[in-house]
């Protein structure tokens, strides 16, 4: 009940500060004489060599599930564009009235998409409302997945960014320039696991490379809203660097038991061994394949390494024993009782 609380005051909220009139999205006629005569919907509002200014403004209601193995994240957001349209503001003046709103497929319109979607749905009709100063405002809700390739070399204590691109799949950006709307409001989101560290936007160009040397490489007017992110590494810490953490002191305990108990040495470091292979087969639900290490894929391979140099220190201490060499063997228990807990510090000192 309190997410649905949280959901519709966050609808009501945008839909005040993106100043919509009460009701007005779910107008269905025309108010008379918003008709549009002798208007091309082909035809951009500026002159050729004018680029039209499109202004985009995002509300984000919610971004959650940064998926690691998808490389998407999951965002709900009002979106609004805008743009003059002097044609349409004509047409507003004379039907006498504040505004008028039309179905979008009948009016200019950029073309913008969001470029880096996987899926998305839409909530709010498709139409723009216009004002007798020809100012077109196309207001959507939309629920979406979105694509975002990560750089996973510093996880668990990695930074990511996670793009929001629009695209104009129709006009070049000599046509079409996409603009931060500085009216519109804006809203940093709360991420579960997730520090939001910045917000950038930025304007700028996509080239599509095109493999005909008969064809030009096509050039398009884009927008990006960028959320740069950390990592919160408390989930991890809790659920598998701290239980690793005891699990590598747990086979150091073999150099504490006296070589003639050769069976219960054995028996200890290969439980050590066996479970630290259990996590490496765990995270493969977290990480995806990938052609690099990580730094959690250094924490644990240098774990099972310790885990196998105990192991190995077990037996050499159980053979010196059995050969008469029982001075030798307590020797070098006795330093590894030191050496190995100081290089699984230094381990950490080093990763984390």
């Amino acid at each position: 009940m309190s997410n649905l609380s949280t959901w519709l005051s966050g609808a009501l909220l945008a839909g005040l500060v993106f100043s919509l009139p009460p009701g007005a999205a779910l107008a269905q006629g025309l108010p008379p004489g918003c008709d549009l005569v002798d208007y091309d919907r082909s035809e951009r509002p500026d002159p050729a060599g004018t680029p039209t200014e499109v202004g985009i403004g995002v509300y984000v209601i919610h971004l959650d599930r940064v998926d690691n193995l998808d490389q998407s994240f999951r965002l709900d957001a009002f979106t609004r564009m805008s743009w003059r349209d002097p044609r349409l503001g004509k047409v507003v003046q004379t039907a006498e009235v504040e505004e008028c709103r039309f179905p979008r497929e009948v009016v200019w319109d950029p073309r913008v998409i969001i470029f880096n979607r996987q899926d998305a749905n839409v909530l709010l009709p498709e139409e723009v409302s216009v004002d007798a100063s020809g100012r077109v405002t196309y207001l959507q809700r939309v629920q979406t997945r979105l694509r975002s390739p990560m750089d996973l070399r510093e996880f668990p204590v990695d930074e990511q960014v996670l793009p929001l691109t629009f695209m104009s799949i129709i006009y070049a950006p000599e046509d079409v320039t996409l603009e931060f709307d500085e009216t519109a409001a804006s809203r940093t989101p709360d991420v579960p696991g997730w520090e939001v560290r910045e917000t950038v936007r930025r304007s700028g160009v996509l080239e599509a490379e095109v493999d005909d040397d008969a064809i030009e490489n096509r050039r398009f007017a884009r927008y990006d809203l960028e959320f740069h992110m950390g990592r919160e590494i408390d989930f991890y810490v809790w659920r598998i660097i701290g239980p690793l953490t005891f699990i590598v002191l747990m086979s150091c305990a073999v150099f504490w038991i006296d070589p003639s108990n050769f069976g219960v040495q054995i028996g200890l470091a290969s439980t050590s061994i066996l479970t630290l292979v259990a996590f490496l087969f765990s995270l493969n639900n977290i990480l995806p394949p990938l052609s690099y290490l990580t730094r959690m894929d250094v924490f644990l391979f240098f774990s099972l390494a310790l885990a196998l140099l105990a192991f190995a220190e077990a037996v050499t201490t159980a053979v010196l024993k059995a050969s008469g060499r029982e001075a030798l063997s307590l020797r070098l228990d006795w330093w590894a009782r030191w050496l190995f807990p100081l290089a699984f510090a230094a381990l950490h000192l080093a990763l984390w």
